[in-house]
């Protein structure tokens, strides 16, 4: 769920505290100080049924307070330390106003200068690009997620999302999986190696397959070659656009794929809110699915250790 604080894609609803309340929404997007986010996790923690804690995102991705380089001339320098340095003041702000996971680092590999996302990642090479990736989780996670000066990393977006087709954003990527494999994967699964705990989809298809709804990308490379065990969240509304994708022939249907594909989260799309419950009823997506799902978003939680103090990132003081 995104938040009335940030805007980032289509407009954010303006009933976040009755999702809340309800027990709809379990992560929320762009609240930036301590005393909002304290607010929120008081009605989920305090007034709803089942008292799961809220976990807090932003885009917190070339510094928080202290604002560094962009990540394109960062990753010129070539100093993996100062780089790790980065993203640890980075957590240490965040956490400070009550974010817990950041959507960072970008391990897209660009090789076209066409491409309007190329300063966010860190070029075109990937010894690099994996270098990169692995600092910056390092930066963010520290050893222990339930310290509260930590943040989780969120690698994104998987996959070859900086290949597009012409440079163009949301474009297909056309490859051979050799050079997927060689050039793209590499900072990504350098990022799952360090331990990171969360992966965002990738808007773009690979193949004509949209990565939202590609069991190749999160379940075979992803989980069963990687061993990867934290939640895959959408890109913003990532999953509604299975549908202008061509895949799914409505919202419903586009819930199903993804939920097939191991998307855990839907982020601001509202797809699972609405379908997700009709889906299991309807026997279109097997109940054990959705309690895997579920229980994968959860373990991230605890190791967070949100279940054991549920405001440790929301400190007035």
């Amino acid at each position: 769920f995104a938040s009335r604080g940030m805007v980032t894609g289509p407009r954010s609803s303006e009933k976040m505290d009755d999702y809340i309340k309800s027990g709809a929404c379990g992560n929320v997007f762009g609240i930036k100080t301590a005393a909002e986010t304290r607010r929120i996790q008081q009605m989920a923690v305090e007034h709803t049924r089942l008292r799961i804690p809220v976990l807090f995102g932003m885009d917190v991705i070339h510094g928080y307070k202290t604002i560094f380089p962009v990540n394109i001339g960062v990753s010129a320098s070539w100093d993996m330390a100062a780089i790790e340095r980065m993203a640890r003041i980075s957590a240490l702000e965040a956490s400070a106003a009550g974010i817990a996971w950041t959507y960072s680092p970008m391990c897209d590999i660009s090789r076209d200068p066409r491409w309007g996302r190329v300063s966010e990642g860190s070029g075109e090479d990937p010894y690099l690009g994996e270098h990169i990736a692995a600092a910056m989780v390092r930066g963010y996670q520290g050893t222990d997620l339930a310290d509260p000066t930590t943040i989780m990393a969120c690698v994104k977006h998987f996959a070859a999302y900086g290949a597009p087709e012409a440079g163009r954003d949301y474009n297909t990527v056309d490859l051979t999986d050799r050079t997927l494999r060689e050039t793209y994967l590499p900072p990504y699964k350098a990022a799952v190696d360090a331990g990171v705990g969360t992966v965002m989809a990738a808007f773009n298809d690979i193949d004509a397959v949209p990565a939202h709804a590609s069991q190749y990308l999160m379940q075979q490379i992803l989980r069963k070659e990687w061993g990867f065990n934290g939640f895959v969240v959408s890109d913003f509304t990532g999953i509604n656009e299975l549908v202008p994708h061509g895949v799914a022939a409505d919202s419903s249907l586009a819930g199903q794929l993804a939920i097939e594909a191991g998307i855990n989260m839907d982020l601001q799309g509202d797809v699972y809110h609405r379908f997700l419950k009709w889906l299991v009823e309807t026997g279109m997506v097997p109940q054990k699915q959705v309690d895997i799902m579920c229980a994968e978003v959860l373990r991230v939680k605890f190791a967070l250790g949100l279940f054991d103090d549920p405001y440790k990132y929301h400190d007035l003081q």
